[in-house]
């Protein structure tokens, strides 16, 4: 009798163990903690070198053939941007207009550029030229013209996004040359008043469409 009651005892005691296990809930606490990324839009046009060009005509060979360009008549330009990007250049006023006498104009086509790219970011990948002044040089057009695009997001290759090591654009110019004359005749041929001739031209960086 004694073992039994005992063996009882014992069982009842497992019983209560389990059944005191069975009624236990875990524990657990949560908190939480927000992190944000809050991206602010970056466009950052900088005329770095040739922020004034200036053609002086003093030999026959000016007039008749023009002024080539050189590294004198080139301005270099960076772009940090955080999104895709155009740059829209074009001539301030119709004409070039005299400074002596503001009755003077000359056309605008006897001055005329070519872009380049000396960063990371290249024509035809990154960068595109919707008025082609990248294959050649071409007459000053009247503002704005679109000279640098962006390649498509999504495309092959990156978009034009990035910093002044991706983006270093230089404006090759030149006066006068039969590749930017074209059908107008040079500067020899046309007994144009001296003056000195100016316009502004203007650079406009948006983010691309």
């Amino acid at each position: 009798m004694k073992n039994k009651t005992s063996l009882n005892l014992t069982l009842v005691t497992l019983l209560g163990l389990f059944s005191s296990n069975s009624f236990c809930q875990p524990v657990s606490d949560r908190a939480v903690i927000p992190v944000a990324l809050t991206l602010n839009q970056i466009l950052r046009l900088n005329v770095e070198d040739g922020g004034n060009i200036e053609f002086v005509f003093n030999r026959i060979d000016d007039y008749e053939t023009g002024i080539p360009n050189g590294a004198f008549y080139d301005t270099r330009l960076t772009v940090a941007s955080s999104t895709r990007w155009q740059l829209d250049m074009g001539a301030e006023d119709a004409n070039f207009i005299g400074v002596d006498n503001p009755a003077n104009t000359l056309a605008l086509t006897y001055a005329g550029f070519q872009i380049t790219s000396a960063g990371n970011h290249t024509f035809g990948v990154e960068l595109t030229d919707p008025a082609t002044a990248n294959a050649a040089a071409i007459p000053l057009p009247a503002f704005p013209v679109t000279v640098i695009g962006s390649a498509a997001a999504g495309a092959a290759g990156a978009t034009n996004a990035g910093d002044v090591l991706d983006n270093i654009i230089t404006i090759n110019w030149e006066a006068n040359t039969a590749a930017i004359l074209g059908a107008t005749v040079p500067l020899i041929d046309i007994d144009q008043t001296p003056d000195r001739y100016v316009t502004n031209v203007l650079l406009d960086l948006s983010i691309a469409p």
